[in-house]
C-alpha cells in the first residue's frame, strides 16, 4: 500500500485529512507541520521533513503557502513523488532545474488546479485532434488569488489541454483611470493550436468555444471562470488521481513543463503591462 506523508501548516485543511486517513488505496505514514501549528491528535506527528520523507513513498504538501524550490528539490532528489495544494512561486531557471531532477528521479509529481476541474479542459475525457482554436472570455476572481497567479493557473491547465509547447504570445491591455482592467492574450503553440484569452476585472459573464477538426464545443458561465465549476470533493478528487497516475506509472501524464510554458507566458504578459503601467 502505497504510504503518504503530509506537509502542513495551520493553513492545512485537516477535515481533507481524515477524508485522505479513510482512503482505502493509501495509507498516512505521517504529519509533519511547520511553524508552531499542531498535528491533530488522532495523526501521527513527524518532526522533520527528513524523517517525513523516510517513512513516506509520496509527499502531500498541504499547505495553502507557496513553498520553496529548495524543499521541493529536495524530495525530488529522494525519489519522492509529489503533489502540490499551491502552484509554487518560480523563476523560470529553477522550474528547468526540477524537470531534470524529476526525469532523472522518475517519479510523478502533480499540482492542485481548481481549472483542471472544468470537464471541457480535460484532455483525457475529451480527445480533441490538434490543432485546436480556443476563444475563451472571462473574469479575474479577484478575492481570493491574485490576478497574475491566476492567469498561471489558467494557461498551465490550458498548456495541459493543448499538449503542445507555446512558440509566440501577442498581448494587449487596457486600464482605465477607475483601474478596470483588460488583458487580451493571443498564444500560438508549436502544433498550430491557437488560443485566444480576453480577461477583465469587472465582473462579467464570460463564454468559451474549441473548435478542433471534430467540430465545435461551447460553454457559457455567469461567475469567474475560476469558481464556475465547483466541485465538493476537488482536492480529494485531486490526490486519488495522483495516486491513480504512480499506481499506473503515467509519469509523463504530469510534469513542471507545462508549469515552464505557463510560467513564460505569464512572464511575457506581466513584462508587457508593467511596460504600459498596467497594474496586474
Amino acid at each position: 500500500m502505497l504510504k503518504l506523508g503530509i506537509f502542513g501548516d495551520q493553513s492545512s485543511n485537516v477535515e481533507l485529512m481524515r477524508h485522505l486517513k479513510a482512503m482505502p488505496e493509501a495509507n498516512i505514514a505521517g504529519v509533519y507541520f511547520s511553524g508552531n501549528a499542531t498535528v491533530p491528535n488522532d495523526f501521527k506527528e513527524l518532526f522533520s521533513p527528513a524523517e517525513l520523507m523516510e517513512q513516506s513513498d509520496a509527499i502531500l504538501i498541504l499547505s495553502e503557502k507557496s513553498i520553496s524550490s529548495d524543499l521541493i528539490r529536495l524530495i525530488l532528489r529522494k525519489s519522492k513523488h509529489i503533489y502540490l495544494r499551491t502552484i509554487p512561486n518560480l523563476s523560470v531557471r529553477e522550474i528547468k532545474e526540477l524537470i531534470d531532477l524529476e526525469k532523472e528521479a522518475g517519479i510523478v509529481n502533480f499540482i492542485y488546479n481548481p481549472f483542471d476541474f472544468i470537464p471541457h479542459f480535460d484532455p483525457f475525457l475529451n480527445k480533441y485532434e490538434k490543432p485546436l482554436l480556443l476563444n475563451l472570455r472571462t473574469c479575474f476572481e479577484g478575492l481570493t488569488i491574485k490576478p497574475a497567479s491566476e492567469m498561471l493557473l489558467l494557461v498551465t491547465a490550458i498548456n495541459r489541454m493543448i499538449q503542445s509547447n507555446y512558440k509566440k504570445t501577442d498581448v494587449f491591455g487596457l486600464s482605465d483611470s477607475g483601474e478596470q482592467v483588460v488583458v487580451s492574450v493571443r498564444i500560438e503553440y508549436e502544433n498550430s493550436s491557437v488560443v485566444n484569452l480576453t480577461i477583465s476585472k469587472e465582473k462579467t459573464s464570460g463564454y468559451c468555444e474549441i473548435f478542433s477538426k471534430t467540430g465545435r464545443t461551447k460553454f457559457e458561465f455567469n461567475t469567474p471562470l475560476y469558481i464556475s465549476y465547483p466541485h465538493l470533493n476537488q482536492e480529494y478528487t485531486a490526490i486519488e488521481n495522483f495516486i491513480r497516475i504512480i499506481r499506473q506509472k503515467e509519469k509523463q501524464a504530469n510534469s513542471f513543463d507545462n508549469l515552464l510554458n505557463g510560467n513564460r507566458i505569464v512572464n511575457e504578459i506581466s513584462e508587457h503591462l508593467r511596460f504600459n503601467e498596467i497594474p496586474f
